[in-house]
């Protein structure tokens, strides 16, 4: 590039070159690109639309953009993301936040408002945490709770916890490498919690591959595939999660379409749990089910009562 590139020539061309690649929302990740270069508010590329771009800046922008039409998400590209408002790092060793996962955080809310606003402490288990921010935006928003969040990955894990430290809550969070979580110790150490949280991996094996090129090629697969029929992992969490629930304890998941008709009608749960509610998403779409522990029911011993029988 020889000639005058100024910020608004770069996105204009930049926007016209995602979009004849087939890139979703050109400009906003043309934008995004460029305000990551040159490291200043989206707002000033507009503000100071002719100022010269430096040779050296468009040569980096120029790699960003080689690197986003081989469809790599934008997000593991400029290393960060936003969820809750809160502001996380994310590489490809973690799944990327979505908007519809923060129903979750949103319904503990509204279940910590309703019934345990005034609790001293509120123990909290996200499963398979990821990129921590589920765990963590409950951590900035909940004074009281006490959050401990399981992951398989220690590549994931490290990013939580660099999450977790960058927004000030590392000591109010216990990260475990666990597949799932670690529910011998759990009983061991006579573990129990207000609210078990998770957003597991509920696609069906067969459709990762449908998925968008940047779903499909670059997120982590052992947080997507939820094995044959998308409810493997879903199914183990119905099974162990309410031995460790506390009465009157919440068990929330993000499901994914049509799955909340399956676990209504399979079998998956114990006695022990009853639906509380099932939330939509903005798409329609049943999203995030949630179980409360009933009241006087004997917890049996994990990983034998509540089984469904094959």
């Amino acid at each position: 590039m020889t000639e005058l590139w100024t910020s608004l020539k770069l996105i204009q061309w930049t926007a016209s070159y995602f979009e004849k690649k087939g890139i979703p929302n050109p400009r906003l990740d043309a934008e995004l690109l460029l305000a990551h270069v040159l490291k200043c508010p989206r707002i000033n590329l507009y503000t100071d639309h002719d100022k010269k771009v430096s040779e050296k800046d468009l040569a980096h922008f120029k790699s960003l953009i080689e690197r986003r039409t081989t469809r790599e998400p934008l997000q593991y590209i400029v290393g960060t993301t936003e969820f809750w408002g809160l502001k996380f790092h994310v590489t490809p060793e973690v799944l990327i936040p979505r908007p519809e996962t923060e129903l979750l955080v949103e319904q503990v809310m509204n279940i910590v408002g309703q019934t345990q606003g005034s609790a001293p402490t509120m123990q909290i288990l996200d499963i398979g945490t990821g990129s921590g921010c589920i765990a963590i935006a409950l951590a900035k928003n909940l004074a009281q709770a006490k959050v401990t969040a399981t992951d398989k990955s220690p590549e994931a894990l490290e990013v939580a916890r660099k999450n977790a430290k960058f927004h000030g809550v590392e000591d109010r969070i216990s990260f475990i490498l666990s597949d799932i979580a670690p529910w011998k110790s759990f009983t061991a150490e006579g573990r129990s919690f207000d609210v078990i949280i998770s957003n597991p991996p509920y696609i069906p094996s067969s459709e990762i591959p449908d998925l968008q090129s940047e779903v499909s090629q670059f997120e982590p697969r052992q947080a997507l595939d939820g094995g044959t029929d998308g409810m493997t992992i879903i199914q183990s969490i119905l099974q162990e999660a309410p031995h460790f629930l506390k009465e009157n304890g919440f068990l929330l998941m993000e499901i994914g379409e049509a799955q909340a008709q399956k676990i209504r009608e399979g079998g998956f749960t114990t006695p022990s749990l009853s639906l509380n509610r099932i939330v939509k998403d903005y798409n329609g779409i049943e999203r995030v089910i949630t179980f409360v522990r009933s009241i006087g029911d004997t917890k049996p011993e994990p990983g034998v009562a509540g089984r469904k029988d094959r």
